[in-house]
This record gives C-alpha cells, sequence and structure tokens, in this order.
C-alpha cells in the first residue's frame, strides 16, 4: 500500500466509526427508543429488551453504513483540503483520481460488507426479533403467522391459517383447493381439502419430500362437468389421508414470512417469481415487494456513489470548519432520500420498472459524482 493510500486510508476511519455510531443513534432514538419503553411499560425483561436492539443492529446499520461512508469522506477529504494536504499531493503529482482511489476501495468494502450483512444475518436477527416479543408479549411469533401459497406442481392453492412449526413440519388449520389439471378445467376447483393438522411425511422419510398426511378433517370433490354434484367425505382420529404438496417446510417457510427484511435476496426472487405467476395479493404489494428486493443490492451500493459523490464535494477552503461536511452529508442524504421516495412510488404505481425505482437514486448521484469529479480534476 503506498504512503497515499495509507493517508487517505487513516483520514476516513475516524469519520467513519463517528458516523456509524451517530446515525445509528439517530435510528434508535427515533423508533427503536420508543418501541423499548413500550416494551419495558408492557413487562418485558430488561435483558429481552436488550437483546432485542442487539438484533435490530444489522438492520439499522444497513441504512447508516451509507450514511457514514458519505460523512466520512466529506470530512476526511475536508480536512486534508483544509490544511492543504491536497494541494500539496496535487504539487507533488499526484492527481485527484489518484486520490479518490483509495476512497472508491473504502466504498466497495462498505457497500459488500452491508450486502453481506442484510442478506445473511439481518433476516436471521429479524426473525429472532419476532420470536423474542411473540414469547414476551404474546404476540404472533414466526410459526403462528398465516400464509397462503400457489402450488404449481399440483396446480392447487394452499392456506394455512394455523401457521406452521418448521421445526416439526406440522401446519396447523390448512385449506387445499385443487384445479384441474386438464386444460378445460385448469381454473375450475375440483377438489376441497379441510384438516386442522398436517404433518410432513418426509419429516422421516425422504422419499415422501412431497407427502403431506392430514389429520382430522374432510374432502370435498366436485365434479367441474356438474358443479352441484359434491361428494363429502370426513376423516378423524387414526383415519387420514396423504396428498401431495409440492412443497417441503422450509420452500413453505418464505411464504409465512413475506416480510423483506426477514429474507435474503434468493428467497424474495423465488417468492416474487411464484407471485408474478399466480398473484394472490394486490399488484402494488407484489411491486413493493419487488423494490425491496432490488433494495437489498442498491442501498448497500449507495456506500459506492456517496464515496465517490463526496470526494469532490469535500474539497474546500483553507482551514474551513469541519461542521460544512456535516452539513453537506445531511443535504446530499435528504435529497438521495426525496429520490428514492419518489422513483419507489413510481414504480409501485407501475410507472416504471421495480429495478428502476430502487437504483435510480443511485444513478443520478453516479452521474452527479462524475460530473463533480471531472470539474475537481481539472
Amino acid at each position: 500500500m503506498k504512503l497515499v493510500d495509507r493517508q487517505v486510508f487513516r483520514e476516513l476511519i475516524g469519520p467513519f466509526l463517528f458516523g456509524v455510531a451517530m446515525f445509528t443513534s439517530v435510528f434508535f432514538a427515533g423508533k427503536i427508543l420508543i418501541d423499548l419503553t413500550n416494551w419495558l411499560m408492557n413487562g418485558m425483561p430488561v435483558l429481552t429488551a436488550l437483546e432485542i436492539v442487539l438484533y435490530s443492529l444489522p438492520s439499522t446499520m444497513f441504512w447508516t453504513l451509507p450514511m457514514s461512508m458519505l460523512l466520512a469522506v466529506l470530512l476526511g477529504v475536508g480536512r486534508m483540503s483544509g490544511e492543504s494536504e491536497v494541494v500539496a499531493l496535487f504539487a507533488g503529482g499526484v492527481s485527484f483520481y489518484r486520490i479518490t482511489a483509495p476512497i472508491v476501495a473504502a466504498g466497495v468494502v462498505v457497500s459488500a460488507f452491508s450486502m453481506l450483512l442484510n442478506d445473511r444475518i439481518a433476516p436471521i436477527a429479524a426473525a429472532r426479533i419476532t420470536d423474542l416479543k411473540a414469547a414476551v408479549l404474546k404476540t404472533a411469533s414466526t410459526s403462528d403467522q398465516p400464509f397462503t401459497l400457489q402450488d404449481t406442481g399440483t396446480n392447487s392453492q394452499i392456506m394455512v391459517r394455523g401457521g406452521m412449526n418448521k421445526k416439526t413440519g406440522v401446519l396447523r388449520d390448512v385449506t387445499i383447493v385443487a384445479f384441474g389439471l386438464d386444460p378445460k378445467n385448469r381454473n375450475k376447483p375440483v377438489l376441497y381439502l379441510y384438516a386442522s393438522r398436517a404433518q410432513w411425511a418426509g419429516m422421516n422419510d425422504p422419499s415422501k419430500r412431497y407427502r403431506w398426511t392430514l389429520h382430522d378433517g374432510y374432502t370435498q370433490a366436485i365434479d367441474p362437468r356438474d358443479p352441484n354434484s359434491i361428494s363429502t367425505v370426513a376423516f378423524a382420529g387414526a383415519n387420514t389421508r396423504e396428498v401431495e404438496i409440492r412443497k417441503t417446510p422450509s420452500e413453505m417457510a418464505m411464504y409465512q414470512n413475506l416480510r423483506p427484511e426477514q429474507m435474503s435476496f434468493a428467497d424474495l426472487s423465488k417468492v416474487l417469481r411464484i407471485l408474478h405467476a399466480y398473484p394472490d395479493r394486490p399488484i402494488s404489494e407484489i411491486r413493493q415487494l419487488d423494490v425491496d428486493r432490488w433494495n437489498k443490492i442498491s442501498v448497500p451500493l449507495a456506500s459506492l456513489v456517496f464515496a465517490l459523490l463526496a470526494a469532490p464535494l469535500g474539497i474546500r477552503p483553507h482551514r474551513s470548519s469541519s461542521s460544512v461536511g456535516l452539513g453537506l452529508s445531511i443535504l446530499v442524504i435528504f435529497l438521495y432520500y426525496i429520490v428514492g421516495r419518489y422513483t419507489i412510488s413510481l414504480a409501485v404505481q407501475g410507472n416504471i420498472a421495480p429495478v428502476v425505482g430502487a437504483f435510480a437514486p443511485n444513478i443520478v448521484g453516479l452521474a452527479a459524482a462524475f460530473v463533480l469529479l471531472k470539474r475537481a480534476a481539472k
């Protein structure tokens, strides 16, 4: 690592850590602190509340890392500029693009870390928060959440009103609507099934990966040629029914928790492929999920965009106040937020593609950064 790289990195580390602490504290003071007060007033133990706060860090830092990167570059470059260190580097034959190189490298590292944090750690932490609140405050736990899914393999719709225990492979209050498999009756229901409990047969027998045993319920067979002809058969106790559902408990869990913060990019992509083909909710909700999916990439990349944007903005007159950098960071974040909210609303309304709505603020930021970098390099 060359001297100029070490010098720039040294200027960024302190302001970056300060930014992480400051912006994360602001986020906590905004909502989590209010929730924390309510939890404690409702009888939640202090240690449990602190555990929830700890698990909230990954999803919070997902938003604060780009802000911290912006502040770090503005303050770091601003200090070097104010102390005439940038002028000295120019005099030594170092171009502004060369000074920007370690800043870009830092932006790439922070972007990659933020992406990994949100895609691998944050979903697990968010699910843990739901379970902790359910255990103490008696709210609905992850396993109690109702969900609906479309099984394309059997052309049926499964509604699970009582939730699912993923560990034991048990569904509660299950309704299955099977549609015809032949082209003529593909959109007509031919069988209704209800069971108070469905047990995954593949739990102990891998050969039954897509078989489920229904307990205590009934079936209603319908002749599509004569809708008035309905044959009802009840079953209970040892009398069970085994049906094919081409979904395992792990695959169903993605539909049970359609909360972007509890899902990875790959999980959201799988669910959205099914929802686009077989929508079971308003199209605006599906578009919002699609925007949230692309935000898992666009928001971390904002760290790199902010680094490029802040490098030329950080150059300021000799010994000017560092508060200029803080003010600029707030202004840039505000403008980024305004553009983001506008383009996301356009995407949810269907006026632009969700991927465009998610990445538009970064595209605008990159365009501005390239213009400013070109001017600063002259």
